[in-house]
């Protein structure tokens, strides 16, 4: 037997295994898709009784939804649930946000449950849920960091949490200090320097002196690439989102 015929079993072998670990995890996602689409609806009327519907999106005025969207979800009213597109979206849209707190009932750890949450965003949540719910559902139960013990979630809870007001007093700069708060609830407090720093930034892109350089580029710095790590995902990502279950 030739050394290339020698070799050739354990080739197949390997490939075969390899094969078989990605029709195992197909059928995993396509059992996690249909499961979540089974239980949107009770996921989404439980989120609307436990954080409660103090805020529509009418109570937004069109400028303030517009800097909401633009600094939160730039494509939120064009995409599918995911966006791995637009400069300075990020890896997660208001869409995917809420799949962290519909749908992860014990906590979102990132990593490769970025991927079970992707498919949900795209094939459940945003397939089922209008867009205007959707909305409603981020205003009511967007996580705003911890204080005293206690998680904040929901805008009108961080407006009375951080500014002692309703949320239809705020305004515009304490709205502003709410909205960056976003990629970093905890670290990104109103009254901190590195909220300051940020809605400054925010204030600049929003008036086009600054301009996201990539999808990744959150912070409107420059970032044109991610590290190696974020790069990978975003890769999978783009290649999960073309699969129809």
């Amino acid at each position: 037997m030739t050394r290339a015929g020698r070799l050739r079993p354990p080739i197949l072998l390997a490939a075969a295994a390899v094969l078989a670990l990605i029709a195992a995890a197909i059928l995993h996602y396509v059992h996690e898709v249909r499961t979540a689409r089974r239980d949107t609806p009770a996921l989404v009327a439980a989120a609307r009784e436990k954080c409660g519907t103090a805020l529509d999106p009418a109570d937004l005025t069109p400028e303030r939804e517009a800097i909401l969207l633009a600094v939160e979800d730039p494509a939120f009213r064009r995409h599918r649930g995911v966006d791995l597109e637009t400069p300075g979206a990020g890896m997660t849209t208001i869409t995917q946000g809420l799949v962290k707190l519909l749908y992860y009932p014990r906590g979102f750890r990132p990593g490769i449950a970025k991927i079970r949450q992707t498919l949900i965003a795209q094939h459940a949540l945003d397939a089922l849920v209008s867009k205007q719910e959707q909305l409603r559902l981020y205003l009511n139960a967007a996580y705003f960091g911890h204080q005293d013990g206690r998680a904040v979630h929901g805008f009108a809870d961080a407006a009375r949490t951080y500014f002692g007001k309703r949320f239809a007093s705020l305004n515009d700069d304490e709205y502003l200090a709410l909205v960056a708060m976003s990629i970093g609830p905890n670290e990104l407090k109103p009254g901190t320097p590195a909220n300051a720093a940020r809605v400054e930034r925010i204030r600049r892109y929003l008036a086009g002196e600054l301009r996201p350089a990539g999808l990744l580029d959150v912070g409107y710095e420059g970032r044109k690439r991610g590290s190696p790590a974020e790069e990978a995902m975003v890769a999978v990502l783009r290649l999960i989102t073309m699969w129809r279950p």
